[in-house]
């Protein structure tokens, strides 16, 4: 089977969950695709990312002329003014003719993972993640012209892609429920994964700590500074604790800073929290040591398709503070954490400090969840797709 992976919209300086997936489930597929044919898709400017698995025999990168994408934006700005669907269907199907030609021509499936399509003509089978649609949720979290943008493409894809890959049940019924012409079968189920050997192997924890000027102990939040991130209610928990028992537990914060920045700069310096430490984007093994050193990691969102920080913090073998949503409610079965509601600084702060000295609880749940991680491997993913495609095209 001939696969084609349409990487055109990933870019390389974006640290975030959509280049995490990816790049994590691309290695899946290296390493689990024997008997099949990847044709990936690049551009000039991300083609080192896939460089590594260049060299095997069954994975092709095809650079894309990136032409092509400037032009799509400009469709878009165009189509934003128009506000008419019809005519960025029209003017993307035009655009990408020549790029969506070459996938038909070479491939017998093709997948985006990158949230929407690129053309919504081709005569293969197409099969895309689309993630979430929290603009649907939480549209204040997006400025007019993204949410129009949002409407327009998420539709688009919706109504021409041929399958639907979900990371979590809660995306699919999502999905099902605002985009009527999906039906189940069209949506397949697979939880998003991480790279075990990364997150486990022990890194040296006293060159990242005294790099980064860090306290012996203290709490983990790796997330981007988007609103749904939800931050400020992890700083009130702690801000909280401050008041109420005068202890000042540290907070680590990683990821670019975006839309909530603002907002968390503002909080912390008007409560004066000076043991809250931003850090920004780090490497990448300096984000695994910080996963390992940290006593407890945090994943406090609103809203997700599936949690990748959870599952790399049970890699790493740190304990979870979670929010109680429903994408994280799905990974229950298999592991142990400890929740919060979203909204409830209160309650957070209360697992907090319940779960700060409590070593021996800490410890039980990361061995717990040490062995039932294998599960979430990015092999054991790529498996699942591959499984997929071979239904779709012998069908």
């Amino acid at each position: 089977m001939k696969i084609g992976i349409d990487c055109l919209k990933i870019e390389p300086s974006f640290a975030g969950g959509l280049n995490t997936y990816t790049l994590g489930l691309f290695g899946g597929f290296a390493s689990a695709g024997n008997g099949h044919r990847f044709h990936v898709y690049v551009t000039r400017a991300n083609q080192h990312l896939f460089a590594k698995h260049a060299g095997q025999g069954n994975v092709t990168l095809t650079l894309v002329d990136k032409g092509a994408l400037p032009l799509r934006n400009a469709l878009c700005r165009a189509t934003l003014l128009s506000r008419s669907p019809k005519f960025f269907e029209l003017a993307s199907n035009a655009a990408f003719r020549n790029v969506r030609a070459m996938m038909d021509a070479q491939c017998d499936i093709i997948y985006t993972p990158t949230v929407v399509l690129q053309s919504f003509n081709n005569s293969r089978p197409t099969v895309l993640s689309m993630h979430d649609i929290q603009h649907v949720h939480y549209p204040e979290f997006f400025s007019w012209p993204r949410r129009l943008s949002r409407k327009i493409t998420y539709g688009l894809s919706a109504r021409n892609a041929s399958y639907f890959q979900a990371s979590s049940n809660f995306i699919k019924q999502d999905m099902l429920a605002h985009f009527s012409g999906i039906s189940p079968e069209r949506i397949e189920v697979i939880p998003e994964g991480v790279n075990l050997q990364d997150f486990s192997q022990r890194r040296d924890a006293s060159a990242v700590q005294s790099r980064y000027n860090l306290a012996r102990k203290f709490l983990f939040y790796p997330a981007q500074l988007w609103p749904h991130k939800n931050h400020l209610t992890v700083l009130k928990a702690l801000k909280q604790i401050e008041i109420q028992e005068g202890l000042k537990i540290p907070l680590v914060l990683t990821g670019a800073s975006y839309a909530a920045a603002p907002a968390i700069r503002k909080f912390v310096a008007s409560q004066a929290m000076d043991y809250v430490r931003y850090l920004g984007k780090v490497p990448f093994e300096d984000l695994v040591s910080l996963y390992q050193m940290a006593a407890l990691v945090i994943s406090a969102s609103l809203h997700e398709s599936n949690s990748l920080p959870v599952l790399e913090a049970a890699a790493a073998g740190t304990a979870i503070i979670v929010s109680r949503i429903p994408s994280n409610e799905e990974l229950a079965p298999r592991l142990q954490m400890n929740w919060f509601h979203p909204l409830s600084p209160e309650e957070l702060a209360g697992l907090i400090l319940s779960l700060w000295n409590d070593e021996k609880t800490a410890a039980s749940q990361a061995a717990h969840n040490r062995q039932q991680i294998g599960f979430y491997s990015w092999e054991n993913a790529a498996r699942k797709y591959l499984q997929l495609f071979e239904r779709i095209v012998s069908a």
